[in-house]
C-alpha cells in the first residue's frame, strides 16, 4: 500500500463540497453518492485507515469511473481525484491480481509484438460468426452475449489488412534512414512547403486503434502531413501505448509497454512523435513521464526527451504546419454543405488542453458548416475500463452526448479519438440518432 500512501495528503485536500457530483458522468447515471470522486475518495482514505478492506463493494465503486478528469477539473482544491483513484486500482490488483481473462489479455496479448496481431488477425477471420452486420452501415452487433462485449453492442470490424501492415506503410518503415541519416524531410512528390513552414519529420504512433480497426484514419493522416510538406516515417516495432493496462491498474505492463516505445522511436530522427489517438497522445506525452519516473538521471532526460516531441495530429496539422484543408469532397449532393460538429476527447480536452485546433481544422473546410453541439466536453462513456466492465453504466452515459448530437442538427460528429469513435457510434446507433461519426483527419 506504500504506492497508495503517497496520496495521503491529496486525499486531505478534499473537503467534501461535492463540486464533483455536478460534473461526474457516472453519478449523473448512478446518483449514488460512491459514484463520485467524493465518494471514492472517502471509501480509500477508509481503505489507508485500515477501516476497509479489498472487499467487493469496494472494488465494484473504484471501478465506476471513465476518468475523465472533470472532478479533477472542477475541484476548487485541485485535488487530484483521478491520480487517487488509479493509485487505488493500481493497489488492488498488487495485492489480488488481475482477473483471469484480464490478467490473459494485458500480459500475454497487449504485451506482446507478435501475439496480439497474430490474436486479432485470427479474430478478423471468425468474427462473422460472433457478429453480424448492422443496418447502421457503421458496424457489426454481437449475435449473443460475449465477454467484454456483451449482447447487441455495436462495434467496429477488424480491419482486413491492418494499418502497419499495409504495404504503402511498411515501406515507410523500410526505406527511412536512422540514426540521423538521410535527416532531411522529403515533402510528397509535386507539393511544396507551405511558405514560412520548415519541412519537419514526424513519426507516426498508429496505436491499437488505428492500427486494427481504423487503418484509414492512419493513412488520412500521413496523407495531410504529406500534403502540407511534411515527411512521415512509421516505426514497425511499436506496440500497444499501455493506457489499456494502466487504467486497470496494471502499471507494471504498462511501464514494460512504454519502454518498448520509447525504444523503437528513439532510433528514428525526428522532430515530433504523433499520433490520431487523443487517448494515446496523452499516455505517451504525460503518463509515460509518472510511470518512468524515479530512475536514472539518464532514463530520465530521455523519458523527457520523449514525451516532448510528442504531439496530436490535429495540433501539428494546425500549429506547426499551418495547414489549411480544402473543401469539396464531403460537400452534399449539389453542392450542398454538411452540418458537422465536434465530440472532446476527455484525455486531449482535459488531459492536453488541446481543443481549439480540431475545431479550426474543420472550420477551414468549405463543404462543412461547423456547430458546436450542447456538452461538447461531456465524457462519452468509453474510458477508465467502465465500456467493458460495465457496459449498461457506459453506455447511459453515451446518451447524453447522443442527445446533444440529435439536437444539434449535425450529420456528422468528429472527434480526434478511434476509442470515441466507437463508443459513439454505438450510442448514436442505440438511441436512434441518424449522424455519421468520423475521425477529423477523414474530413480534411
Amino acid at each position: 500500500m506504500e504506492a497508495l500512501k503517497q496520496f495521503k495528503a491529496e486525499i486531505n485536500k478534499c473537503v467534501k463540497c461535492g463540486a464533483c457530483r455536478s460534473i461526474c458522468p457516472t453519478f449523473r447515471v448512478i446518483g449514488r453518492e460512491s459514484a463520485c470522486a467524493r465518494g471514492k475518495i472517502t471509501l480509500i482514505g477508509s481503505r489507508l485507515d485500515g477501516e476497509l478492506g479489498l472487499t467487493d463493494a469496494y472494488l465494484k465503486h473504484i471501478k465506476e469511473c471513465t476518468m475523465c478528469g472533470a472532478c479533477k477539473d472542477t475541484c476548487p482544491n485541485g485535488v487530484d481525484t483521478t491520480g487517487i483513484i488509479n493509485a487505488a486500482r493500481a493497489e488492488a490488483v498488487r495485492e489480488q491480481g488481475l482477473p483471469l481473462l484480464a490478467n490473459l489479455v494485458v500480459k500475454n496479448i497487449l504485451d506482446s509484438s507478435k501475439l496480439m496481431p497474430f490474436a486479432l488477425k485470427c479474430a478478423a477471420r471468425f468474427q462473422g460468426i460472433f457478429f453480424k452486420d448492422s443496418s447502421a452501415d457503421n458496424g457489426l452487433l454481437s449475435r449473443f452475449s460475449l465477454l467484454l462485449v456483451g449482447g447487441g453492442r455495436l462495434i467496429p470490424p477488424l480491419a482486413g489488412t491492418f494499418f502497419l501492415d499495409m504495404p504503402e506503410v511498411k515501406a515507410l518503415a523500410a526505406n527511412t534512414a536512422r540514426n540521423g541519416k538521410d535527416r532531411a524531410a522529403k515533402p510528397l512528390e509535386g507539393v511544396q512547403p507551405l511558405e514560412g513552414v520548415q519541412p519537419i519529420k514526424a513519426a507516426f504512433y498508429a496505436g491499437c486503434g488505428v492500427n486494427y480497426l481504423m487503418p484509414n484514419v492512419g493513412v488520412k493522416s500521413i496523407e495531410a502531413v504529406r500534403k502540407a510538406g511534411g515527411d512521415v516515417v512509421v516505426p514497425d516495432s511499436q506496440v500497444c501505448c499501455g493506457m489499456p493496462a494502466y487504467y486497470m491498474g496494471d502499471v507494471e505492463t504498462a511501464r514494460n509497454l512504454a519502454m518498448k516505445n520509447m525504444e523503437t522511436f528513439e532510433g528514428y530522427d525526428c522532430d515530433y512523435v504523433v499520433t490520431a489517438c487523443a487517448t494515446c497522445t496523452y499516455g505517451l506525452k504525460s503518463v509515460f513521464k509518472e510511470i518512468l519516473s524515479g530512475q536514472s538521471s539518464e532514463t530520465t532526460a530521455r523519458v523527457n526527451a520523449f514525451c516532448s516531441k510528442v504531439m496530436d495530429i490535429t495540433v501539428l496539422l494546425a500549429d506547426v504546419l499551418k495547414y489549411r484543408p480544402g473543401g469539396g469532397k464531403e460537400g452534399g449532393g449539389n453542392g450542398a454543405k454538411r452540418i458537422v460538429t465536434y465530440h472532446d476527447p476527455c484525455h486531449l480536452n482535459r488531459g492536453l488542453g488541446v481543443r481549439d485546433e480540431p475545431r479550426e481544422l474543420l472550420k477551414g473546410n468549405s463543404s462543412l458548416v461547423f456547430k458546436q453541439m450542447r456538452f461538447p466536453c461531456s465524457c462519452c462513456g468509453l474510458g477508465g475500463g467502465v465500456s467493458l466492465a460495465n457496459y449498461e453504466l457506459s453506455i447511459e452515459i453515451t446518451k447524453r452526448k447522443a442527445e446533444s448530437v440529435r439536437d444539434s442538427g449535425a450529420e456528422v460528429v468528429a472527434t480526434a479519438c478511434p476509442g470515441c469513435i466507437v463508443q459513439l457510434r454505438d450510442g448514436l446507433h442505440k438511441y436512434g440518432v441518424d449522424a455519421e461519426v468520423k475521425h477529423v483527419v477523414e474530413l480534411l
